[in-house]
């Protein structure tokens, strides 16, 4: 299983997901107060106890399933056009996040009045998609394979 190229794809893709759950997306000052904050898994923080008037409830929720299907993906290993389906799903899945991750920042930037600084977090989603890409190659690679053998019997 892990012998695969695309399950060390995937599981590569898990790891760095599994650190956007842990480490902020981006670093924010806000111009009138000093007040810094940080947006990550858990939503906006502060150094300080100030209302944070934005929710980011969808963005974590979008992280944990991105996560839930590349995990599970590395052992389906015997389906593989299951397989195939769920990674096309999860690359999907990864450019709305990095879509919406952007979003996010923007928008508590705007509402808090704050300038932001991105950290190397915020660019997970894109290689972990280039990542899930390679898998999805490398995988179909692998159906053709079976596929040809088949025509051989």
């Amino acid at each position: 299983m892990i012998q695969r190229i695309q399950s060390t794809y995937l599981l590569v893709v898990v790891i760095l997901l599994a650190f956007m759950v842990f480490m902020p997306f981006a670093n924010m000052i806000s111009d009138s107060t000093g007040v810094e904050y940080q947006i990550g898994f858990m939503g906006i923080t502060a150094t300080t106890q100030v209302d944070i008037p934005l929710s980011t409830v969808p963005l974590s929720t979008l992280i944990g399933l991105c996560l839930a299907i590349a995990f599970v993906t590395i052992f389906l290993f015997k389906k593989r056009m299951l397989q195939i389906r769920l990674t096309i799903v999860n690359i999907l899945l990864l450019l709305g996040l990095q879509g919406l991750t952007y979003y996010y920042t923007n928008a508590a930037s705007n509402e808090l009045n704050a300038s932001y600084s991105f950290t190397i977090v915020f660019v997970f989603p894109v290689v972990s998609a280039i990542l899930s890409f390679l898998a999805l190659r490398a995988i179909s690679k692998d159906e053709a394979l079976i596929r040809s053998l088949n025509r051989l019997r």
